[in-house]
């Protein structure tokens, strides 16, 4: 896929701007707080709704503004869709997609994009809710299905925690058998997302790295023994596991058990990564996971993510640099931010555009 033009008012200190963009590379470069990764930022938000930092809507929003608009054109499949994602304070966010009011699943379904950034390396050293919000944002963008499991389950977990929190509160809730239901489905797509997207990521990281382990392993909230995934084990794992904090949760006024406490393991030279990665391998490691989710979802998709590149060449020789683009194979659409020359191999389609104090300016 392919975004065509952005158009934003009031994001983050871009002031109101458009821009139309090149199919292969664009450059983003400009002094540091120039707004080069706000401008990133708002190529994704457009695409899913969300940013890839996490962050609320409010904090996108421009100092003393009311409200932001993102505008754009993308092309998928050889078709034009007008995108717009607005927030106003106070209010919901707004998204229409060919002018038609949507849901953000609807955009999840579909665009397809990849982001990448030097805060990455909290996937692996953050904490876990950082790995489970990770696994979410691309996950939901191949399986419109596990978009609604995860709708439910929320649903389901909040009204869960609403009941726990009543000062009479029984021993046993109404809610753990729809739990079940929708939390083994999570647990299991989980597990094939990232049983797919390791092997991929342990390769990317040994030619990047030249030759060092990377590994990852799914630590689900509900053991599963023997490696035994069959539905009926899960749930009948789950539901034992339930009854075994039923009285915890009641005293601790909320649900202890379930995806929501799950767990994603990283681990360099057989060594857990949060604990004992340096800064380079945390990045490099952040960095050929993110690819290997590319390559999933470029396969599962048919069409090519947008690829977001923040700052991905910093403080890289330029050996390393090119065995690095070496990994995009087919990359199709890029956006990049960069303060030094990007590597040879990415200038024969490339359109820059500087940005200075929240100003763009193409070239």
């Amino acid at each position: 896929m392919l975004v065509k033009s952005l158009e934003l008012n009031f994001f983050r200190n871009i002031g109101t701007t458009r821009n139309e963009f090149l199919d292969g590379v664009n450059v983003f470069y400009g002094k540091n707080g120039a707004g080069k990764t706000n401008l990133l930022e708002a190529v994704f938000v457009l695409l899913l709704a969300r940013s890839p930092r996490g962050v609320s809507d409010t904090v996108m929003l421009q100092e003393n503004a009311e409200y932001y608009r993102l505008k754009g054109t993308v092309e998928i499949s050889g078709k034009a869709h007008e995108l717009t994602v607005a927030y106003q304070t106070g209010g919901r966010k707004k998204i229409t997609i060919d002018k038609i009011n949507s849901r953000t699943s609807e955009l999840f379904e579909l665009c397809t994009a990849v982001s990448t950034a030097p805060e990455d390396i909290e996937l692996l050293s953050g904490p876990p809710s950082k790995r489970r919000e990770f696994v979410n944002i691309y996950l939901s963008q191949a399986s419109k299905k596990y978009i609604a499991d995860l709708v439910d389950y929320q649903r389901v977990l909040a009204q869960k925690n609403a009941y726990l929190r009543q000062e009479n509160n029984a021993a046993e809730t109404p809610y753990d058998d729809l739990l079940i239901k929708y939390g083994s489905v999570i647990m299991l797509s989980r597990r094939e997302f990232l049983d797919k997207v390791a092997s991929t990521a342990a390769e990317n990281y040994a030619r990047i790295s030249g030759g060092q382990g990377f590994d990852l392993h799914y630590k689900p909230s509900v053991r599963i023994e023997n490696d035994d995934w069959s539905m009926g084990n899960i749930e009948d794992i789950f539901a034992s596991k339930l009854r075994r904090y039923r009285e915890r949760e009641r005293i601790m006024q909320t649900s202890m058990v379930g995806p929501h406490r799950d767990e994603v393991e990283f681990v360099i030279r057989a060594l857990p990564a949060r604990s004992h990665g340096s800064q380079g391998e945390l990045r490099t490691a952040a960095v050929s996971l993110k690819l290997a989710v590319f390559e999933y979802l470029k396969k599962i998709r048919g069409i090519k993510p947008v690829l977001l590149l923040d700052e991905i060449f910093a403080e890289l020789d330029p050996g390393r640099k090119e065995m690095l683009v070496e990994l995009f194979g087919d990359f199709g659409q890029i956006f990049l931010t960069s303060a030094s020359e990007i590597p040879e191999t990415l200038n024969s389609r490339v359109r820059r555009f500087k940005i200075e104090n929240g100003a763009v300016f193409p070239e």
